[in-house]
Formats: C-alpha cells, structure tokens, sequence
C-alpha cells in the first residue's frame, strides 16, 4: 500500500487498514521520533480497545479517535518524506536540503543577515568613504548578502515542521529594522513553497498574521500562499482549531474579503495563460507587425485602388490601421483583465544562469543590490535610470524584469542609446531622466499589481524552472478545478455570504470559461424561481448549461429567466435556438415569433422563424417571412436558396428555379444551389442529371442534409418512395 492509499483510508477513519501498515514502515525507515510516535499512538489505541472488549464506555472515544487518525496523518506524511530525502538523493529538493549541513541555525542566518544588511546600509550612507573603496567593500557587501539570502531560502523551503525557536526568528526577520523588504518579500515566498511540499501549521500561521504588514509586496504574497495552502493543503489544515480560530478573527475585515476575491481571480486568470499566449502569437502580434511595416512603406499612387475608395466612402488606408488599432485595443483589455500577455515573450527569456538558482525567480526587482555583477554594472549606469522608468509603470512581473536586464545586457551601448532616444523623444517639454526617474519611484504600487506580478512570476517558476517537473503546479490542477467560495467549507464560510462579490466572481469564471465552477456559484445564488432581480442569474445559469452541453438544464434556466423577465431577446434567441437543434419545431417557432413581434424586421429572425415552419411542413407560411427577408438583404444568398426550395416544395418550381440559378451566377461552387438544382431535375424526371450534378459533392458532411430534402420531397409527394429508395442506393453503390 502506498502513501496515498493509506492517506485516503485514514480520511475515512479506517485505522484497521492502516495501522499495520504505518506501523511497517515507521520501522523499515527507522527514524526515532516518527516511530515513537506511531507507537505511542499504537498503544493508545490497543487500550482503548481492551477497554470496550470490557464493556466500558468511554463518552470521549470518539474524540480520541478522531485525534488518533490526524495525529497519524500527519506521521505518515512526515515518512512519506523522509522516504523521499533517502531515496531519492537526484531531486533539487533533497539535494538543496543536503547543501544545507554546513549552515549551523535559522538563528545563524537571520543574525548574519541583519548584520550584512546594516552594513551595506552604513557603507552606501558614509560620505567619508572614497568611491574606490566604497566600491570594493560593496562588492564583498553584496556577495555575502547574496549567500545569505540563498541560504534563507534554501533553508526555509526545505525545512521541516517549524518549533516555537523557528517561529520566533522567523517573526524575528519579518520585523527587523535593517532586513530590507525585499528580503523579507523573498523569505515569504520560501515559506509558501515549503508548504506545497510540506505541511506545517506554524508556517500557515505565520502567513496569515504577514498578511497584516504594513508593506504591501509582504502582505500580499502572504495572501497569495496563504490561499494555495488553503486549497491545496486543506485535508490537513482543516484539523487545525488554532488556525480556525485564528481566521475567524478575519472575517469581519471588508478588505480581506476583497483581497481573497481578487487573489482567487487572479490565480484563476494565469490559468488562461495559455489561450492568451496563443491569441498573442498567433493573431494580436502579427497584426501588430503588419501594421508597423505597412506603416512604414510609402505607397505608390499605382498601388491604390480607386475603386475601393468610393465603397461605402472608406478610405484603403484605413483599413490597415483600424485592424492594428483593434488589435491594441483588445491587448490593452487583456491586460486590464489581469491577462498574462506576456509570458510567451519572456518564457524564452529564462535560460540566463541567474534563474538557476530558485530564489532568484522570486526577487522584487531592484537597481541597488543585485545579485549578479553584469547587471550591478549596468544599472549603476545611465540605463539603471532607463530602466527605472521603463519599468516604473509597466505591467512586467520582477522576473520579467531581470530577463529584460540581462537583455539589455546583451545588446550594449548602442542598444542603450537607442532606448534613450526614444525615452527623451516622449519626455515633456522640459522634463529630462533624472526627473521623470524620481516621480517613477513616488507612486506606489497597488495591492492588486503586487497580487498579479507575483502571481505571474509563481506561473513562471512553475512552468519554465528546468527542474519544473519535481515540483507540485498549483496552476495545472486550478485550471481542472478553480478555486472558488465552495471549494471547502472554510472558504463557504469565510466568502459565502457576501452574495455581489460571489456574484462578481462567478460572472468572472463564466466569462473565462469555466463553466462549471461558474454554474456552481450561480446555483448557490438563484434560489428562487419568482424573484425577478434574479433573471440575469438564471440567464447566466443557462449559459453554462448550454456550454457544457447540458440542452435540458439551459432550457429550464431560460425558461425561470423568461417567465420573471418577459420579452427579453437574449433569452427568447437562446431558447428558440436550443428547440430549433433539438428538432422540438412547434417550440422554435414560437419564440421566434415572439422575437418577431419584439423586432419584425430583423432577419436572423425571419429565416430562423421560416425554417421552423418548414420543417413543420408549414410552407405556405413560410413563403411569405422568405420575400420578406429578400427584401430586407436583396443580397443574401441564403434568403434566397432558402426561398427558392420552399417554392419548390409548394410545387412553383419555374420560379425556384430563378433564384437557384440567381445564386450559381454569381457563385458556381455553391454546394447548397448544386443539390437545389439536382433535386428539381429529380423531380422533374431526369434522375441521371442530378445522380452527374451530386454524385461529385456527397460527402459524410452533405449526406444529412440531403436524406432531409430527399424525405421532404417524398412528403410533399413530388417523388415516390421507389425513386427515394433506388436514388438513394444509386449515390450510396456508385453507380455510373
């Protein structure tokens, strides 16, 4: 049995089946506290026992029970990863934990850090120092500072189970005076990925209560793993009285609320990343680079067509630049939409040897201490304030940021005097770098912002990391079940109950598609069949139905949603579509006639109205909507066919014959006026013409609709049941 089986039955309670079997491994792998531990619990349990064999009736056995099976969930945890340190020695976690043996304490870190933090902090506030050896010290400064931040990390992540030592020096840092945010910004994220491998409670805790700094890069990636812990990690931490209580105690804060709400949808937003990246690559981007260069040609006067200026009063020139500014247009609102428009970009950006190291993946950026010499260099330059300002409002996440670094590493000087150039070309009048860099750096960064690029830099990890494959993705399993109010009941209690932002968030999964997590959300908010401020609800509920194919549900939702919101087009348009593809005709044609009534001269209504009644058979008021709608698009071809077949089946072929012909003049290749035009010669007697016109174009795609002309023919007794049946074989055998 393995770790996950005997997970699983110790959820439901079977101590009977996993007792033996931890016990079995607690000795194979020797490790004293562990197995002291199951022991302990093993002769509880054997009291407990002999006692009801007794007949005695311990009121509290339940509960001792209950705590039996958590303490022994956790055990098995704890060996499932001892294993795992043993076993497999190749793994980044295991051999990073094994780095770590020179490293004498958290304690140890955490001092030496605030001390290299408060002399880098001396060093670059002396005015005494020359620039030399204020240079030379930093250098030494930023090394040490550097180890001791990879060591910070490697530690935390790779870390056990926290004691109150651990957990004092951990809040130790996070109010240090002299650590830097920015570490403690890195530190956070530590702990976050420590508990996708591990759980601790004293690690879940410790992000709640960071959600409360005052810095806003340390709050909000507190949030950001506090709530994947929440989720992921909830058969465990529901055990957790302290932490229940503990968050009970945040309930009543609006803007915790809020920030979980924006937290779970922006999770929920990456995992579109996908779908972006390929609208980006394969149609917002090439529209874009079209635009550029056409732009940038000069045309000929022999290259424009005079003809076209005069369509409709356009203008040619126009339409090149209205398909580029629609393009931008839709990438500006990808981006509003908390899109990540540009991780296709900079995934490919990666492979610098600084993202070797995984902590450098979650760095805040910054232009002062800097891991990596080459970029120290430059930004110690005049591209530092380039890059200040280009980054100062950008939507680019921190590592993101370091790969653009490194690029412009790459392209030198003249790189970097171009960029100046197109800087200072966009400056105010009177405004030079330095300016401009100094208001960058007075607007502070916003909850949401912070939220989003650290999310986008966790998607990137997950994704682009060379060892990605060791490591648990949040993100694959959030795109298979999104994250939502009901995901557990701590979530239902802590967000149920505010209704608009469930509302808000619901609309949000329905609008990125996913549809059941939507229409679960949805469910929980129509309760009510009367309530007409709940039409749009239902409305909603029967969108997701009709997208995840679930035809009877739409038909109800719609139904609810007409019957306390008459004469809404929207509803009446899906719930004549829906009968219309389920053949119910009598039904179709009802609502399009209520449609009808509300827009009479609106000819998606017309032709789908007149196709119901003739499949009803109802032809002779069908021939009257098919005038009409010729009148209004004179036009169009499919008013057209499908006048001239209902003519034809009222027995005028002569004038169904015009049309037909009206459309193959002036498109040959029309499949639909091929099969007419056959059809007729059928009827008219001349079945080897129209076995020569459809013979060529039968296909897996044409042969339905052509059973349901042939049996409408048959129906309206313009052939015989003799001819369908030979014809059909004929088509069918290949008969010349």
């Amino acid at each position: 049995m393995d770790y996950a089986d005997i997970l699983t039955k110790l959820r439901n309670r079977d101590l009977g089946g996993t007792f033996p079997e931890i016990r079995s491994k607690a000795t194979q792998i020797g490790d004293w506290g562990v197995s002291n531990e199951v022991e302990n619990l093993w002769q509880t349990y054997q009291q407990m026992l002999q006692f009801m064999m007794k007949g005695m009736n311990d009121p509290q056995s339940e509960c001792i029970r209950t705590d039996i099976c958590q303490r022994l969930d956790f055990a098995v945890r704890c060996l499932e990863r001892i294993e795992r340190i043993k076993n497999h020695a190749d793994e980044k976690y295991v051999s990073t934990r094994k780095g770590l043996k020179n490293v004498p304490s958290f304690e140890n870190i955490v001092s030496n850090l605030e001390q290299t933090s408060a002399e880098i902090e001396r060093t670059q506030n002396d005015e005494l120092l020359r620039d030399n050896v204020r240079e030379h010290e930093m250098e030494h400064l930023t090394q040490l500072h550097e180890t001791l931040l990879l060591q910070l990390f490697n530690w935390t992540w790779t870390s056990e189970v926290w004691q109150n030592a651990e957990t004092d020096q951990a809040n130790r840092l996070i109010f240090s005076d002299t650590i830097s945010s920015a570490d403690k910004a890195v530190f956070v994220s530590a702990v976050t990925l420590s508990l996708l491998e591990f759980y601790d409670q004293q690690k879940v805790l410790f992000l709640l209560d960071c959600y409360l700094s005052d810095n806003v890069q340390i709050s909000q990636r507190s949030l950001v793993g506090f709530i994947l812990v929440l989720y992921f990690r909830f058969d465990e931490i529901h055990h957790s009285k302290e932490l229940k209580d503990r968050l009970n105690v945040y309930r009543d804060a609006p803007s915790f609320i809020h920030d979980m709400y924006g937290t779970m949808m922006q999770l929920q937003m990456s995992c579109t990343t996908d779908r972006v990246s390929s609208k980006m690559r394969n149609d917002i981007m090439p529209a874009l680079m079209k635009g550029v260069m056409n732009r940038g040609k000069k045309e000929k006067k022999t290259d424009i067509d005079t003809s076209a200026l005069s369509q409709n009063g356009e203008n040619p020139e126009w339409l090149d630049s209205e398909h580029m500014d629609k393009m931008m247009h839709e990438m500006a609102e990808l981006q509003l939409d908390g899109a990540d428009i540009y991780f296709a970009s900079f995934s490919t950006l990666k492979g610098n040897s600084f993202f070797s190291q995984i902590p450098h993946w979650f760095y805040p950026f910054s232009t002062s201490v800097i891991a990596s010499p080459e970029l120290t260099n430059i930004l110690n330059g005049k591209m530092g304030k380039l890059l200040k300002i280009i980054f100062g409002s950008s939507p680019f996440c921190e590592g993101d940021k370091y790969s653009l670094c490194f690029t412009f590493v790459q392209i030198g000087k003249i790189g970097e005097a171009a960029i100046e150039s197109q800087i200072n070309q966009q400056l105010p009048n009177g405004m030079d770098l330095d300016e401009l860099s100094e208001q960058n750096e007075l607007q502070k960064p916003k909850k949401a912002d912070i939220r989003r690029n650290y999310i986008f830099d966790l998607y990137r990890f997950f994704h682009c990391y060379p060892y990605k494959q060791q490591f648990f993705n949040p993100f694959v399993l959030l795109k298979q079940n999104p994250i939502t109010p009901l995901s557990n009941r701590w979530l239902k209690k802590l967000l149920g109950n505010e209704k608009e932002e469930l509302s808000q968030y619901a609309d949000f999964l329905m609008r990125k598609e996913f549809y059941t997590s939507a229409l679960e959300l949805f469910n929980t908010i129509a309760n009510n069949e009367f309530d007409p401020a709940l039409a749009s609800i239902w409305q909603k509920k029967g969108f997701c139905h009709q997208k995840l194919g679930q035809e009877e549900e739409a038909i109800h939702a719609y139904t609810v949603a007409n019957s306390i919101k008459p004469n809404s087009k929207w509803t009446l348009s899906h719930l004549a579509s829906l009968y219309f593809n389920k053949g119910v005709m009598e039904e179709a044609a009802g609502y399009y006639q209520e449609l009808l009534s509300l827009e009479p001269d609106n000819n998606k209504y017309i032709i789908q109205q007149a196709r119901s009644l003739m499949q009803l058979s109802r032809h002779d008021e069908a021939l009257p909507l098919l005038y009409k709608a010729l009148y209004l698009d004179e036009e169009s071809q499919t008013a057209k066919l499908l006048l001239s077949w209902c003519l034809f089946l009222c027995g005028k072929k002569d004038e169904a014959m015009q049309h037909v012909l009206d459309v193959q003049l002036r498109d040959m290749d029309n499949e639909e006026a091929k099969m007419q035009f056959a059809l007729v010669m059928l009827a008219d007697g001349n079945p080897r013409e129209a076995y020569n016109q459809l013979h060529p174009m039968m296909n897996k795609g044409n042969w339905p609709r052509l059973t349901e002309k042939l049996n409408a023919l048959l129906q309206q007794e313009q052939i015989s049941k003799s001819t369908l049946t030979l014809f059909t074989d004929a088509l069918l055998l290949n008969i010349d």
